[in-house]
């Protein structure tokens, strides 16, 4: 097992530009939640800043007021592409930036037809940090020069270790915002095609980001026997969820990596997700993969985990070690601070 870097003493000023609420409990936040309160212990001086409301509407309407001079060196958020796209060439001039580019939403699909264009001046920063391997591809392809990029992906170790009794039923866990790239609605469909007797699918995560969408997974799971909604919640109950589960499914049609898959192997649960990005590396031999947006396919391989025993044992025995090959939050911390490095001037 791998073991946090020595605290270090780092003579810098970081300024972390995102948009939204910096609380929520989704990937990108938490990583970038992590990564800024790691750097502080080490003694990096870092300032995170929210400049807009997260949506494409608040973003374009924002009067963004900041100015770099005080700070040593910008990371800027993806997220953040449209807020930041009228002054990130400006702000360079006179302090360098890192772009941390959790996914670039043109390759995950957004379906929105100006993405590029937002995306542009992050591509054009110092350095970029992708959180994988695909997604340094995707920054490759969109014809970032490789020694400008550097891949920091997130640790598993977030949560602890819960024990309790097992539940009578099994229990197939989901944790994931409700947004249509999640197949959450693909997810619910799939249950409702299988109806397994002695057995429960639990949906934790933040149900309200799309309230559209929302109201969709709420009237396809209806009554549906053997589905129950947990929600956001809380670290020691999401603990205690992945402490009861017998296996982990998401069937995501893009992750720019993918931080519950990771959980849920550190847990020793199988996992059941789609073939998509750089979901099928980070499983490895611990999962059951299927085409995205394929409810006969995610039915078809959650009934051979629910019915073989045999399959989930073997599999839970392939997430323990997968795990252990996986980077911990310390290693993260200590490869984003390697990058703060060689862009300070």
């Amino acid at each position: 097992m791998s073991t946090p870097p020595a605290r270090t003493l780092f003579d810098v000023r970081v300024a972390f530009l995102t948009v939204g609420d910096t609380g929520r409990r989704t990937g990108g936040y938490l990583y970038n939640a992590r990564v800024c309160a790691g750097l502080r212990e080490r003694g990096v001086a870092v300032d995170e800043i929210s400049l807009a409301g997260a949506s494409p509407e608040e973003q374009r309407a924002a009067k963004v007021a900041f100015e770099p001079e005080p700070y040593d060196v910008l990371v800027v958020d993806a997220l953040a592409r449209r807020a930041l796209a009228p002054h990130l060439d400006r702000w360079r001039r006179s302090t360098p930036a890192v772009a941390l580019v959790h996914e670039l939403p043109s390759a995950a699909g957004s379906g929105v037809p100006d993405e590029a264009r937002y995306e542009e001046p992050l591509l054009r920063a110092e350095r970029l940090v992708a959180v994988s391997d695909h997604g340094r591809s995707v920054l490759e392809e969109r014809g970032v020069p490789p020694e400008r990029i550097r891949v920091v992906p997130p640790g598993f170790d977030r949560l602890g270790k819960a024990s309790g009794s097992s539940p009578p039923n099994l229990v197939a866990l989901c944790v994931a915002q409700w947004i249509p790239r999640k197949g959450i609605l693909t997810l619910v469909e799939a249950w409702k095609r299988l109806e397994p007797a002695g057995a429960e699918l639990v949906l934790a995560g933040e149900p309200d980001a799309d309230p559209e969408y929302a109201a969709a997974v709420r009237a396809a799971v209806g009554e549906t026997a053997g589905i129950r909604v947990a929600g956001a919640v809380p670290d020691a109950e999401l603990e205690s969820l992945y402490a009861a589960a017998d296996l982990f499914v998401l069937p995501s049609r893009y992750e720019g990596y993918g931080m519950v898959y990771a959980e849920a192997l550190s847990c020793g649960l199988p996992v059941v997700a789609c073939e998509v990005g750089p979901v099928p590396e980070l499983v490895g031999p611990a999962g059951l993969l299927v085409p995205p947006d394929d409810p006969a396919a995610l039915a078809a391989a959650l009934e051979r985990l629910l019915n073989g025993p045999e399959l989930r044992r073997r599999l839970a025995e392939n997430a323990l070690r997968r795990a252990a090959e996986l980077p911990r939050w310390g290693e993260t911390v200590a490869g984003f601070m390697a990058v703060l490095r060689e862009v300070r001037r």
